[in-house]
């Protein structure tokens, strides 16, 4: 039986846990070509306009009203503030006014995880970030593991994960979608590694089957028909630094087989040869399709918890960074239809087609700032459809009665849209509305 002070201790103990776990409500805030952001810690009510920025810094969550430097933004521009659990955002009858995922904020509408709010020539992006992802997004402002510090609270968490794992002589599984930029976090892990060798990389998919075999082992003289020489192969010209297999799952299952049994005891046995040597090096993999593309034991030797990427859409706070660390030197600027394009574009090919098209706008700017008509077609299209749904709701928590409130009214008191909106199970979200007492029926026409 538990004493009075066993008792405080659990209860305080319980206490620090739960407050390890809540979520702090974080806007993230970034201007027209400027790769300097500003995540400010809501609490209550959040005033903006036009003025003076403030540090680049998670704040203390005690700053109440925020002046920009940006002369199309009102002296009073927009307001967040609590409502009925959550957070919502209201235009104050600004002169240029304020959009939400796109669409004009004629009245207060509620903020859902990954709600992109654009103004003047700034954009905010809301989120809801854990203690722990506070401190890795405040790890990452004061050294970026990448080229560009990420404000994601989500991919910061992974990346402090990886500044952790760096260091060690662990095998590693990137996992993530093409163009995400699983070859960049590789190089970065091993710059962090201390290892004193190279970084080398094989793109599985782009080197026929047939030779993927040789270029990794290598051969010895006479292997084959067309040996006249023996060849190193990549393994051994990676030793004492990191061989990166890009594109796994398009490596046979049979060589996967050998790159286990290589994992299993670190010996190198070139075609041909009949004795193996040890080789020290450190093997990372990435993959854009896991499931049975990677054999079962391969993907256990190289860990069971696969360091995921994200796609480019979950992470849209870090987009106006990029395209300034893309644009470099010669980037002169960008209208702010451009930059709200860029936001509300869905972004399939993720970074590496954000590369590109800010890589040719600024080559058709020339001298003067990035215009819509100087975006890819698709993208400048994206500022009249607005965001997609998929790509700014990924709540990776449960929304609150007002966000479901919002969607209710906006979906016609439809759940199956609701539920498609969560990417949540229609009797998921029907719990949902039955725990906060809402009836569907009452926002039908």
């Amino acid at each position: 039986m538990l004493s009075q002070d066993d008792d405080d201790s659990v209860t305080s103990k319980e206490a620090s846990r739960d407050s390890r776990r809540q979520l702090s409500p974080l806007f993230v805030l970034g201007s027209c070509g400027e790769s300097a952001r500003t995540v400010v810690r809501l609490n209550g009510e959040l005033t903006i306009g036009r003025g003076r920025l403030p540090a680049a810094a998670v704040h203390d969550a005690d700053a109440k009203v925020i002046g920009l430097s940006d002369s199309l933004l009102s002296r009073r521009h927009l307001r967040i503030q609590t409502f009925a659990g959550g957070y919502q955002v209201e235009d104050l009858d600004s002169t240029n006014g304020s959009l939400i995922d796109g669409h004009p904020v004629d009245r207060p509408r509620a903020l859902s995880d990954g709600s992109i709010v654009l103004f003047g020539n700034h954009v905010g992006v809301f989120r809801r970030a854990s203690v722990a992802a506070l401190a890795a997004l405040e790890e990452e402002r004061a050294q970026p593991f990448g080229p560009v510090a990420t404000t994601s609270p989500s991919f910061a968490l992974t990346l402090a994960k990886l500044r952790r794992l760096a260091p060690t002589d662990e095998d590693l599984l990137f996992v993530g979608e093409t163009g995400v930029g699983k070859e960049i976090y590789s190089q970065a892990v091993h710059a962090a590694s201390g290892r004193k060798g190279p970084f080398m990389a094989i793109n599985c998919a782009a080197i026929p089957a047939e030779l993927v075999e040789s270029e990794l082992f290598g051969y010895v003289r006479g292997a084959h028909s067309t040996a006249t020489q023996a060849k190193q192969g990549l393994i051994e010209q990676a030793e004492g630094g990191t061989l990166l297999l890009d594109e796994l799952g398009d490596m046979r299952p049979s060589l996967q087989g050998k790159m286990f049994r290589f994992l299993q005891d670190r010996l190198l046995l070139p075609l041909g040869a009949t004795s193996p040597r040890p080789v020290d090096v450190r093997v990372l993999a990435a993959t854009s399709k896991l499931g049975d593309a990677v054999r079962a034991d391969l993907r256990a030797r190289l860990g069971s918890d696969p360091i995921e990427i994200p796609p480019l859409r979950d992470r849209v706070e870090d987009i106006g960074a990029l395209a300034a660390h893309f644009g470099g030197q010669a980037l002169r600027g960008m209208e702010p239809s451009a930059f709200r394009a860029l936001h509300l574009y869905a972004w399939p090919l993720n970074v590496r087609e954000l590369a590109s098209a800010i890589t040719r706008a600024v080559a058709i700017a020339g001298d003067g700032p990035i215009e819509l008509e100087h975006l890819p077609k698709a993208v400048a299209e994206s500022l009249k459809r607005g965001a997609p749904i998929s790509a700014r709701r990924r709540y990776r928590t449960a929304p609150t009665r007002l966000e479901l409130e919002t969607l209710l009214r906006d979906q016609g008191g439809n759940v199956a849209a609701v539920a498609k909106a969560l990417d949540r199970q229609w009797g998921v979200v029907k719990r949902m509305l039955r725990r906060y007492g809402l009836s569907a029926e009452r926002f039908r026409e």
